[in-house]
């Protein structure tokens, strides 16, 4: 039976069984915590590959030289001393495409074109659509049905192939930026990020690699709020409830990127930022022989302090079921989350986070189609009496959350 391990960052000797239970599923990657305090530093890798950094609490700045090239400013812009990349003669065409014959496309791969769409002003196009193309290449309908015109399907080819020359501005002048809570950070050796401020931050390190595909800085202000609202919410059939909505995603899975040599492609570490209302919570896991190809997929709750973005938690508290066996459900756990907590989700675990402000981290990623859903399924073999979202156990609701 797999295990749940739980730490807290401000208990040390809570850590150890946590980066133990890390270290034995993970080969060539690290895990630890660190704090931050000065006018002058660096973050930087120890173990000679790409470390990913996620600030836990506080706040600071960090140096971004002129050329610095990023896929942020679909959220709040970026500064002014950016400038975006217009779409070359090959890729705006298709995008054109697709606004032009909205009308032929799968009712259900429509929102997520539309959001890609929604990037665009002029003729560049801001910020990463990995989600979209992850969304629409999972959406379950047949490629050949995405739209009814031959040239709209051909434009969804060529996008799967470019998608990931969208979406970048390049900094004019160097200077310090502000960082906070939930901000990811990429780094290497040879590519430190020089920073000042004071804050704690969780990192993984993977030395099995030297270059990684996504930015050096991911800040959640910058990016996309991809969360429904409580009136737009299937799972809850439009009702409004008492919660803030906010899901940001510093690094998502990259399709179409796999080779013979590395079956999960780019895809080592995935991360979401996310606001989990009980309402719309859905448990689930991610079975130990993964859906499709490549390793396992394991999740990470960091937990976060809603505070740092202003969002009530309207006397709720915040805590995470899990299951650790999903052949008998009739076992569970109730794990409270705080500030500062850690929680390592091995595969073949249900879990269903309730109430919860966390940065959710998998390894190596948020793999397509690799999630088994379970509240239907405790609700019918416990009699209810193990918890479950009674709103999410029609056969009808087809709105997922990751967490």
């Amino acid at each position: 039976m797999p295990d749940v391990v739980v730490g807290h960052i401000e208990e040390a000797e809570s850590l150890a069984p946590v980066f133990a239970e890390f270290d034995r599923h993970h080969p060539g990657l690290k895990m630890g915590c660190g704090y931050f305090d000065g006018d002058a530093g660096e973050l930087v890798a120890e173990y000679e590959g790409v470390r990913y950094i996620w600030i836990d609490q506080g706040d600071g700045e960090v140096f971004l030289d002129v050329g610095y090239r990023t896929q942020e400013g679909d959220g709040e812009k970026l500064l002014s001393v950016y400038e975006a990349d217009e779409c070359d003669d090959e890729t705006w065409p298709i995008l054109q495409t697709f606004a032009e014959n909205l009308d032929t496309l799968h009712e259900s791969i429509q929102p997520f074109v539309e959001s890609i769409l929604d990037r665009i002003t002029g003729k560049t196009l801001i910020g990463d659509i990995a989600e979209e193309i992850r969304l629409i290449e999972e959406s379950g309908v047949p490629r050949e049905k995405w739209a009814t015109r031959p040239k709209v399907r051909r434009a969804f080819d060529l996008l799967l192939e470019s998608y990931a020359i969208l979406g970048w501005s390049t900094k004019q002048v160097g200077s310090f930026e502000q960082i906070q809570a939930g901000d990811q950070f990429a780094v290497t050796a040879d590519d430190p990020i020089r920073a000042r401020g004071r804050f704690r931050y969780w990192w993984i390190e993977n030395s099995n690699i030297f270059m990684t595909h996504v930015t050096t800085t991911r800040r959640l202000r910058y990016l996309k709020e991809t969360a429904p609202t409580a009136s737009e919410s299937k799972a809850t059939n439009g009702n409004n409830f008492a919660f803030d909505p906010f899901r940001r995603l510093p690094m998502t899975w990259h399709c179409n990127t796999e080779t013979e040599d590395e079956a999960d492609g780019v895809n080592s570490v995935n991360s979401h930022v996310v606001n989990i209302a009980a309402e719309t919570s859905r448990t689930h896991y991610h079975p130990a022989t993964p859906i499709g190809i490549g390793k396992a997929q394991h999740e990470i709750y960091f937990a976060l302090n809603p505070s740092a973005y202003s969002l009530n938690t309207y006397g709720r508290k915040s805590y995470l079921y899990t299951f650790p066996n999903v052949a008998d459900l009739t076992i569970y756990a109730e794990i409270p989350l705080s500030p500062g907590t850690v929680v390592y989700i091995p595969p073949d675990t249900g879990h269903r986070g309730v109430d919860a402000f966390v940065n959710i981290v998998t390894l190596p990623g948020f793999k397509p189609h690799n999630m088994i859903h379970l509240d239907a399924q405790i609700k019918d073999t416990t009699d209810g009496k193990s918890p479950f979202n009674e709103n999410v156990t029609e056969s009808n609701v087809t709105e997922s959350i990751d967490n």
